[in-house]
């Protein structure tokens, strides 16, 4: 499967001199979590949500004056149509983010791939498999645990009942429409009782590293096949 079946067409992109307060309206009004910095033939940066917080609310610059370009990741790390969607996987992995600007050979930026994109793509997959439409494949991928049924913001935990085996120590991803972490799992408790390890049918608590949703799903590297 390449990254061409499973990204989303398009990109919402901005002008460097733009300013961190017009980059939020944008992702506001997008309902994105992430701006490619350039006018769509050229690809100077990008900037997340996560930018527009840490880096800049973080260091007390003013929203109004402080440009994107100050805060944006560059050189930018991109995929390209034909990149295979595991291979995107481990590009993110490695690179510890959770979405790729896709861009042609000539540097035409054509869309953008995210973990939870091949996170679904994967996990329809496998139901394909399941009912004999493909052959299954030799890879580590993405495998569903659970939906996460409540977040408790406050606590910042989430609820969920199992649908795999979860341990402590385990890397989880939660992906949703505007939700993307990658993070151990640190605490677990059933029950209000802290457990180490919990099976299918559990209903588990989980202390997350950040925001998530009701409806977002969780995922646990797994050997498909």
């Amino acid at each position: 499967m390449l990254v061409k079946d499973v990204m989303a067409i398009g990109a919402v992109t901005i002008s460097p001199t733009a300013s961190i307060s017009e980059a939020a309206k944008l992702m506001h009004a997008q309902n994105v979590g992430m701006l490619v910095i350039g006018d769509g033939s050229t690809t100077e940066g990008v900037v997340t949500d996560r930018d527009l917080l840490v880096a800049c609310v973080g260091e007390f610059h003013h929203p109004r004056t402080c440009q994107v370009s100050r805060h944006m990741t560059k050189p930018v790390i991109t995929a390209t149509p034909s990149t295979d969607t595991l291979e995107a996987a481990r590009v993110m992995r490695r690179h510890r983010i959770r979405r790729l600007p896709v861009v042609e050979e000539d540097g035409q930026l054509v869309g953008v791939v995210s973990f939870s994109d091949i996170a679904r793509a994967l996990e329809q997959s496998v139901h394909d498999v399941l009912i004999g439409m493909t052959s299954p494949p030799k890879a580590i991928a993405p495998a569903k645990v659970g939906e996460i049924s409540h977040y408790y913001t406050k606590l910042g935990v989430a609820a969920l009942s199992l649908e795999r085996p979860i341990r402590k120590g385990d890397l989880i991803y939660v992906a949703g429409h505007t939700t993307d972490l990658e993070q151990r799992v640190e605490s677990m408790e059933i029950n209000h009782q802290p457990v180490d390890f919990a099976t299918p049918g559990d209903q588990v608590a989980i202390k997350l590293a950040g925001r998530a949703r009701a409806g977002d799903r969780v995922y646990i590297d797994a050997v498909a096949g």
